[in-house]
């Protein structure tokens, strides 16, 4: 595997799964980043004075949508917004691992809303992206987030990771961008 193999791997993704519906697509995508919600769900901390719901059920809540179940949507995404701002704040890898995870979640919520999703105004900031704007779709921002997430990585886009390779390891992040290529060619 080559490093420059990293940028291609999304135009691929993306060109499989265009043929896909978009139920399936959604479908495809919580499969891949499902087994990072358990880093999630652990999280107990309390982040602001007045939670709506707390980290483990908004986690809970996410998984009953991913199953066709009504939930509050905005709700759940508030909280995981949270989860996420003040998570990616911590100098801990682990916390923003968890970070990571929160915003490909949120990600996946707006695009099953179809949607702009409710957050605090505290929150909201400038309404900057929270998964990085790399990738050609959607979709494919957020497996390029989940690639580096499910690495046990801080994200980096792959131009700096060549070009930082101490602070990161390009090739266990392509080589999970490759295993979920695999997965999504199989779903």
């Amino acid at each position: 595997m080559k490093e420059t193999a990293y940028d291609q791997l999304p135009r691929i993704i993306d060109e499989f799964t265009e043929r896909l519906t978009s139920r399936a697509r959604l479908a495809c995508l919580y499969d891949l980043m499902e087994p990072s919600l358990d880093r999630i769900e652990r999280e107990g901390e309390e982040l602001s004075d007045c939670p709506v719901l707390s980290t483990p059920d908004a986690v809970c809540e996410l998984r009953k949508a991913a199953a066709g179940q009504p939930v509050d949507v905005d709700a759940v995404h508030e909280r995981l917004t949270e989860v996420g701002l003040c998570y990616s704040e911590d100098q801990e890898p682990d916390r923003h691992i968890v970070s990571q995870s929160a915003h490909a979640a949120t990600a996946w919520l707006r695009l099953l809303a179809g949607r702009k999703l409710r957050t605090t105004a505290d929150l909201e900031g400038d309404d900057q992206e929270l998964v990085p704007s790399f990738a050609p779709s959607a979709f494919t921002r957020i497996v390029d987030l989940l690639a580096w997430t499910r690495s046990d990585q801080m994200y980096f886009h792959w131009e700096d990771a060549i070009a930082d390779s101490e602070d990161c390891d390009l090739p266990a992040a392509i080589h999970e961008l490759w295993a979920i290529h695999v997965e999504i060619s199989g779903w």
